[in-house]
């Protein structure tokens, strides 16, 4: 397994993070609390692969130190916050019923949010974490597994890249000079033996 995958590939469970979100919910009033534990058990179905911790004093799920999804709980509701600022234009369809905060949408102490709702939020957020014009960029399937890093340069493909397969395995590398293909491209088996390489 390449350094990229295995500095970006998490269990869930297993963190520290997710530790410090039990304490943190452990610490939540009636009905919040079980409202909140089960918008993280959506969101861990989701996003099987993040990370989970505080950030911005609240839980949340991370990927690469990026916050995708965080919530917290009010006296009078419940919030969810995508970390963005821009994700909630994108969904305003989706969340029209639900009123905003400045960087969230709150919603009842004992309601649950629908997965649908979550769902869409967390698409949104992962598609503007890949979206880099220059320096590392990270795509990921809808689970928040890695599906493909390398760097961007002048919003162009630059340098090396490693795509990987739903499962995890490595499934292909090679460079990239300003959004062409060069060099020598390896297609990997999945059981990480070099399979077939083409030259560009």
């Amino acid at each position: 397994m390449s350094e990229v995958a295995k500095a970006t590939r998490t269990s869930s469970g297993t963190s520290e993070g997710a530790a410090l979100v039990d304490q943190y919910l452990a610490g939540v009033d009636s009905p919040q609390r079980e409202t909140l534990t089960a918008l993280r058990k959506t969101l861990r179905s989701i996003l099987p692969y993040a990370d989970e911790g505080l950030k911005y004093a609240m839980p949340a799920f991370i990927l690469d130190g990026k916050g995708v999804a965080g919530y917290d709980a009010f006296k009078a509701h419940c919030s969810y916050f995508p970390m963005s600022g821009t994700v909630l234009d994108r969904a305003d369809d989706a969340i029209a019923r639900y009123p905003r905060s400045k960087g969230g949408i709150r919603f009842g102490v004992d309601e649950k949010l629908p997965v649908g709702v979550v769902r869409l939020l967390v698409k949104l957020r992962l598609e503007e974490i890949a979206d880099v014009s220059n320096g590392q960029r990270r795509l990921y399937y809808p689970d928040g597994r890695l599906k493909a890093a390398g760097r961007m340069k002048d919003g162009q493909l630059h340098g090396p890249w490693e795509w990987f397969r739903n499962d995890g395995s490595l499934m292909r590398t090679g460079l990239f000079a300003n959004g062409e293909q060069t060099g020598t491209w390896t297609t990997w088996n999945r059981d990480g033996t070099p399979g077939t390489s083409t030259q560009f």
